[in-house]
């Protein structure tokens, strides 16, 4: 493990506040990103398609905004994909095991997990409270900012992003400086919080 993580004191580098896998998964990012000069360097858990566990991880590096967006699209697409196949598969794996066909095979399985929609709404939540967070402290940004600050950490796509921008706005905590109608920020839009 030390020449992808960076050496042989990577024992003593890994997050201790994580399970051990993600804080390997976590400093085999953080090698990743320092050794190839990327500017950011994300990952995507694949799991098992009929058990409870991760099957591997697929690491991204880019230097581009543009590949960053391209990747967080493709994996939401894969993963929405992804869940549907796991769904379709656990429910053969039953089938089978109880000798019974069920004639609403797939929807049970599909009501056990999160959607990957499920996810995407519980991590714009956890988005917005930092984009809050960061204009409050630094002042505003440009929306490309935004973008490239909020895709590396969260598991979203730039609509999202937007969406999350415009219902700030909706609620008054920031300024909507795009302009009206059904207008959604573009790069060199200012986000910046509303004054009282």
């Amino acid at each position: 493990m030390a020449p992808i993580l960076g050496g042989s004191d990577w024992p003593d580098r890994i997050y201790r506040n994580l399970p051990r896998g993600l804080a390997v998964e976590k400093l085999f990012r953080e090698t990743l990103k320092s050794t190839g000069n990327f500017k950011f360097v994300i990952s995507i858990k694949i799991d098992k398609t009929t058990a409870e566990r991760p099957h591997f991880f697929i690491a991204y590096g880019t230097k581009s905004l543009d590949g960053l967006k391209t990747f967080r699209q493709i994996e939401y697409d894969t993963l929405r994909r992804h869940a549907k196949n796991r769904a379709n598969a656990m429910e053969r794996q039953r089938e089978q095991r109880l000798n019974v066909t069920d004639m609403f095979a797939g929807y049970q399985a599909e009501l056990e997990e999160p959607t990957i929609d499920e996810i995407v709404i519980e991590q714009k939540s956890l988005a917005t409270v930092r984009l809050i967070e960061v204009i409050s402290q630094h002042g505003p940004l440009e929306f490309s900012q935004v973008v490239s600050g909020l895709l590396q950490p969260f598991m979203l796509r730039e609509t999202n992003v937007k969406d999350i921008c415009v219902d700030l706005a909706k609620t008054g905590r920031i300024e909507n400086t795009w302009g009206g109608g059904n207008r959604k920020p573009r790069d060199k839009d200012r986000i910046k919080l509303k004054l009282s």
